[in-house]
Parts: structure tokens; sequence; C-alpha cells
């Protein structure tokens, strides 16, 4: 079998995983990133909302605050140096009953405590004037939310990953991942020619995404208690054919498992709104559930009544790995590492949904550094 070396394997070509390659290579470190798939970001990075999310929800002194709030703003920074198409439409999250209200104050305390600066409080005559179709009782405005090209994004990532040398290989499978030595041994194999061989590293870092406990089931010495189950959250997306004016993303006041179905602005100034939250047992079941289309009418018309619901049409769903099913309180990026695993070198990222996309560069330079 033909071997191969490098210092740093990264199993996942999704914004997260080229993200870390992009800051590994910067510091001159070699890097391969391996990806099933036959190109990158197919799967959770593409299928989303393509939001650049401020941090204003989550639980103080978390990943997903820290690297949430960082990573809005370096992502900002990023696609002005290299010209990612992008846009700072700000965010709107609106209280449509007197209950909602007091959820209000409650997550603009929090997000000033994660450092999301200039959150406004707006009354329903101030959101009126910004928003004349959205009705609500009251709202945050909230500056720093934005959206993106996602696979521009990627593009992006990857020529600075190649122009240092680095490389991804795709539609390359991992077998299995042994120890040898104090160096990782990848056995992987060629989707398309059926071929397999080995890749040694220093540094093993599983950003696998929907498959990241997959993977790490193949590594050799990594017990069970270690290895968390990943669970399959769908969201379905509906679109507008024509956006009837509104210039801000929406957002209602989260309630259940996810944020609530918000209304999101494309890049084109068209519209689309979702992600519900739909179990499945599959983790490439991508079928929009037509069926929810109610759901979906009854929530969007709480916040913009005048919707013509024959408007809205099926446009596409995408699958969040999530690892805590039960509380959605306690949902945060998981990085198992040598303080959990007591494997040197050996990094597995589980349940890396939103707000992922954003905070992609700031997770990229926590572990370049972690592996200093």
């Amino acid at each position: 079998m033909e071997e191969f070396k490098t210092n740093t394997v990264i199993v996942g070509a999704g914004a997260v995983g080229l993200a870390i390659a992009r800051e590994l290579s910067l510091k001159n470190i070699e890097t391969i990133v391996i990806e099933e798939k036959g190109d990158f970001g197919t799967i959770t990075s593409s299928r989303n909302s393509g939001v650049i999310h401020a941090g204003i929800y989550y639980k103080s002194n978390s990943y997903k605050s820290k690297f949430c709030v960082e990573g809005n703003k370096l992502l900002y920074e990023y696609c002005k140096k290299f010209k990612v198409p992008h846009k700072n439409t700000k965010k709107i999250l609106v209280a449509t009953t007197q209950k909602q209200i007091k959820e209000i104050e409650k997550i603009r305390e929090q997000g000033s405590i994660n450092g999301v600066k200039n959150i406004q409080r707006l009354s329903k005559d101030q959101i009126s004037n910004l928003e004349p179709l959205i009705n609500c009782k009251e709202g945050l405005l909230i500056p720093s939310t934005g959206i993106i090209d996602s696979i521009s994004y990627m593009r992006s990532l990857i020529g600075e990953i190649e122009d240092n040398s680095n490389m991804i290989s795709y539609n390359t499978k991992v077998e299995k991942i042994y120890m040898e030595k104090n160096k990782f041994i990848v056995i992987l194999k060629n989707i398309n020619d059926g071929n397999s061989y080995k890749l040694k590293c220093t540094n093993f870092i599983n950003s696998a995404g929907l498959k990241a406990t997959n993977v790490a089931k193949k590594i050799e010495g990594l017990k069970n208690e270690f290895i968390p189950e990943t669970f399959y959250a769908k969201g379905n997306y509906f679109s507008l054919a024509k956006n009837p004016g509104v210039n801000h993303l929406i957002y209602p006041i989260p309630e259940g498992f996810g944020l609530g179905i918000h209304l999101t602005l494309e890049l084109d100034n068209s519209i689309k709104f979702g992600p519900d939250v739909e179990w499945v047992d599959r983790d490439d079941d991508y079928k929009v559930n037509n069926d929810r289309k109610d759901i979906f009418i009854e929530a969007i018309k709480n916040y913009l009544p005048s919707l013509d619901s024959n408007m809205l049409s099926a446009s596409y769903s995408g699958i969040r790995p999530i690892t805590n099913k039960k509380d959605k309180t306690m949902r945060d990026f998981e990085i198992s590492d040598k303080l959990h695993h007591n494997i040197n070198n050996l990094i597995n990222l589980y349940g890396i949904e939103s707000p992922g996309l954003t905070a992609s560069l700031a997770i990229g330079k926590y572990l370049a550094k972690n592996l200093d």
C-alpha cells in the first residue's frame, strides 16, 4: 500500500475544516484536507441561511458565544480583504406578543454580556418606520448581522490553502485511523478507483460535521465515552418569488429547539424563510417536506401578515449535527482534545452547527494556536 506523509490531516472540506486548514497554511504547517464528496462544502456549509450571526443568544463563556462574536468581526474583515460577496443587512428581532417583550430584554442583556455591540431596543413605531410590512410590539436592532456568499467564501479559503502548497483530496474516504510510534496512520480509500493508501501525520483533526461521530468511531484507542451520538435536525427552507419590500433580516423570538422560522435576504434581494426543525434518521435526507408549508405560513404571518402564501414555494433543506437533543440551552460546539480523551494531537469537533459558518475563522485561529 502506497504511503504518504504530512504534518496535519483535517477531515472535512466544509467552512470550518477549510478555515482551520487556511490558518495552518498561513503558519506554513503542511496540511491535507480529506473530503469524501467530489467538491467542497456540499453538505452543511452550503445548506444553511448564509447569515453572518452576531452572537446574541448563546450562553455566556460558551464556545458559540466566544467564536461567534470574534468570528463575526473576522468574517467581515475577510470578506472586505478578499472581495467575498456579502452584505451587512442588519437584523431585527421582533416580539409579536406581550409575553415575548420580556424575552427581548433578556436577549439584549445576553448579547451585551457576549460582547455584541450597539444592540438597540426598538418600539413598534420605530420598526414600522424601518419595515412597514412587519407586525410586532417591540424589537431589537442588531447591526452586526449580515449575509454572505458561503460558496465564494470557501472558494477563497481554498485559494489560500493551495497558494501555500497544501491540498484538498476529494472523493476520499477515511477507512481507519490508528497510532504507530506517536504518529497517526490514516487509511484512506479513493472512491473513484477503489485504491487504498496510508497517510502518516502528526496531527489529526476531525471536522467532518454530520459524519464526525462516524469518523471518530474509526479511531483505534479512542474510547466510546468520548464519542457523542449525533442527531440530525433537518431544516426546510421556503422562498418567495418576489421581495415585497423587506430590507432587514427578520427573526422571531426563539421558541422550542431552534431560532424560529426567520426571514433571510439573499444577495440578489430575494427572500427565503427557515429553517424549521424536523428530526430525521438519515444524514442525506434533503427533500424539502412540503407538508410543513402550513407551519411556515402560520409562523411567518405572525410578523409578516401580508404574506401571499400562494407565492411561497419549497426551496432547499439542510441538516444540522446536534449532540444534545434534550436541552437546547446546553447546546454548544464540542472540541474534544487531549484534555478530554488523553490522546496527543487528536482533535474531534462535534455539534458544529449554527453559528459554525460565522465562527469558522475564529475556530481556525483557536485550533491553530492549540497545535503550537
